[in-house]
């Protein structure tokens, strides 16, 4: 092994921290860090092997924090069931359809989503929804996992991004609640966009391919994710909202200039 493997191992493995207390401290998939961070640092990297292999590997993670955070009584079966139902079946679409797409287009829909993630992020405000506020709604329910798993699906990022704060918009979970099922329900999104893209055409060139997923990612990944995921849950129950706000908005925001400085410069 040369020191330039090490290095490239190293770089995976404190990714696949970074991806690991997203995921648990806010509830999201880990990949609006992964695709920008596979097109930076994996070389030939294209955008839809990035996103394949970010929804690839969202799979198990979110799978882990699901496990830690859906602990106790009153786990919200049903509520996940349906979210489940709606975001599979937008997730396989999306990817499905992103996957025919050329990579400018879909670099450009993952820029948009980022840059409205931000927006929100820093304007947000905290919503409080308290376990006997919440409220059973099975269509507006499916219609959030319909858009979580579209967006999820179509960029790469489990759709987190969209499904929580809709669902406490909602009503539909409360606050205490929502990261657990968020993570829930992204297993399943995640497992639906990675089928699209494992029957893909590949485009990156490695024996070690699927479609659109690039398997040595995902070791590493995964190994950083265990390390992450307790710093996320910390930063989930000790920090405030406005800082996470903060710390989370500016990320974003810089992710958003890097992404659009390479679509504008290749």
């Amino acid at each position: 092994m040369t020191l330039a493997d090490l290095l490239y191992g190293i770089e995976l493995t404190l990714l696949g921290v970074g991806v690991g207390a997203f995921s648990g401290a806010l509830g999201l998939g880990g990949g609006v860090l992964m695709v920008p961070a596979f097109l930076a640092f994996v070389p030939g990297m294209d955008v839809h092997t990035a996103k394949g292999a970010s929804l690839f590997i969202i799979i198990f993670v979110s799978l882990q924090n699901a496990l830690y955070q859906n602990r106790g009584p009153g786990k919200p079966w049903r509520l996940g069931a349906v979210l489940t139902l709606g975001s599979v079946a937008g997730s396989y679409l999306s990817a499905y359809v992103t996957s025919l797409l050329t990579g400018e287009v879909v670099l450009f829909l993952f820029i948009v989503l980022l840059a409205l993630l931000a927006v929100r992020t820093f304007f947000l405000r905290e919503v409080e929804v308290h376990a006997d506020q919440v409220r059973r709604r099975t269509l507006v329910t499916l219609l959030i996992g319909l858009l979580a798993g579209l967006t999820g699906g179509a960029t790469g990022t489990g759709g987190g991004a969209v499904l929580i704060p809709l669902a406490l918009m909602a009503g539909i979970i409360s606050n205490e609640r929502v990261v657990g099922l968020s993570n829930a329900v992204m297993v399943f999104t995640s497992i639906a966009g990675s089928i699209a893209h494992l029957q893909a055409e590949p485009v990156y060139p490695s024996p070690w391919i699927i479609g659109h997923v690039y398997l040595p990612l995902a070791p590493l990944l995964f190994l950083g994710a265990q390390l992450g995921s307790p710093l996320g849950y910390w930063i989930n129950h000790h920090l405030t909202l406005r800082r996470r706000r903060i710390a989370m908005a500016g990320m974003l925001l810089l992710i958003t200039g890097q992404l659009a400085y390479r679509l504008l410069t290749t």
